[in-house]
């Protein structure tokens, strides 16, 4: 398959880039994987959770206390108590704290899949969009040979007296408007060059090397992808953290144990040690019971947004379809017809007004319709192609 490596235009002049980093789009993509900072975020979030993971449920503070008690026979400071209690968690907290961690790690794990989903598909889009730029760079070098031929016709034909001078300046101006506009094509794909190599976390441009733009393909069978996609995913890991809650709310009506131990010091000077073991029950339970209604809702809530998520994707798809369809029949005209009327088009125009049987504002005409079709062939492509990757996108893949 062929691949080109861009020159670029810089200036007054143009430099073929050696020393710049050289990539396929399937490096940039795993450059990209490896270097945003998108992702590392994720990755610190998904270790952050599995560290808390394996903390267990929070253990309160320990209780220090000091206690004075007056006694008849030993006056105001008769005893003296010095101690230290503990609430432990109950074992029913501890597992609904690890699960509902766990969940929050499932969580961050399917929302690095949504960045890593997104990254790949701006890679991809900036890859095709420079395709594109490679196609309409080289239309335009082919009209510009042909502008170029006819200015030199038109001057030949003004001396000849067969031509006024204004449609020669014509000619001319012309030949220089499309060679200022395939200037500015290398100065897009300098722009995207550069974009490219700030997501990748380079400091400099890239010199992407890309395919010639094609038709991309997506098979209407790949929609049941839809139900494991990176948002389907995602969505239902905030049912499963929802759930998790819930859990986390009825431990906390589980009664938890209580252990202590102090020392008492009478005021004759006698000092006696003691200990105690508590059990810690939840009496006033309204509060509770609102938190355990409102994470029940909760659960509803996520399951409703997961439903409501599952059907934006599938009238995302249905659109994404049917746009791929009104490109696929755009550019089955272009193979058919379009392509040899342009090319028609762009013969007889130059050949008719070099021989002088076309004025040149119909040869003028002439051209621009067959640019305007190569034009709208390469839009049309890179619109299918752009679907295609949001296609894919949308389903995972």
């Amino acid at each position: 398959m062929k691949k080109i490596i861009f020159l670029v235009i810089i200036g007054c002049g143009a430099k073929t880039i050696f020393s710049q980093t050289s990539l396929t789009e399937q490096q940039a993509i795993e450059m990209a994987l490896k270097n945003h900072p998108a992702m590392e975020a994720a990755s610190h979030q998904i270790r952050q959770q599995e560290v808390l993971k394996g903390a267990g449920a929070p253990w309160e503070h320990s209780q220090l206390f000091h206690n004075v008690t007056a006694d008849p026979d030993l006056g105001v400071f008769g005893t003296t108590t010095v101690g230290v209690n503990q609430n432990f968690p109950s074992r029913k907290m501890t597992r609904a704290t690890r699960d509902f961690h766990a969940s929050l790690q499932s969580q961050a794990e399917a929302r690095q899949g949504l960045t890593r989903q997104d990254i790949i598909r701006q890679v991809r889009d900036i890859y095709h969009h420079l395709s594109y730029l490679d196609g309409k760079s080289a239309l335009y070098n082919r009209l510009d040979s042909v502008y170029q031929r006819v200015a030199k016709s038109a001057d030949m034909r003004y001396r000849a007296g067969d031509v006024s001078l204004a449609e020669k300046l014509a000619a001319q101006d012309k030949a220089a408007q499309i060679r200022l506009d395939a200037r500015t094509v290398y100065h897009e794909i300098e722009f995207d060059r550069i974009v490219l190599g700030q997501m990748l976390g380079l400091g400099e441009a890239v010199q992407p090397v890309v395919e010639r733009l094609h038709e991309g393909e997506f098979s209407i069978a790949d929609t049941t992808l839809l139900r494991t996609s990176a948002m389907a995913k995602y969505s239902k890991s905030l049912v499963e953290v929802a759930r998790s809650e819930q859990e986390l709310t009825k431990a906390k009506f589980a009664p938890t144990a209580s252990a202590g131990v102090y020392g008492q010091y009478l005021g004759n000077g006698d000092l006696y040690p003691g200990w105690q073991l508590g059990l810690n029950v939840p009496i006033f339970k309204k509060s509770l019971k609102a938190q355990s209604e409102a994470a029940e809702i909760g659960i509803a809530a996520a399951d409703a947004e997961l439903r409501s998520t599952m059907l934006v994707q599938r009238n995302e798809l249905g659109h994404l379809l049917h746009e791929q369809e009104k490109y696929l029949i755009l550019l089955d005209y272009y193979a058919n017809e379009g392509k040899l009327l342009a090319s028609e088009l762009l013969r007889t125009g130059e050949l008719n007004y070099t021989q002088g049987e076309l004025s040149y504002a119909d040869f003028v005409q002439l051209l621009e319709q067959a640019a305007g079709i190569e034009l709208q062939h390469l839009e049309n492509l890179l619109g299918l192609n752009q679907t295609v990757i949001e296609l894919e996108a949308l389903t995972g893949q």
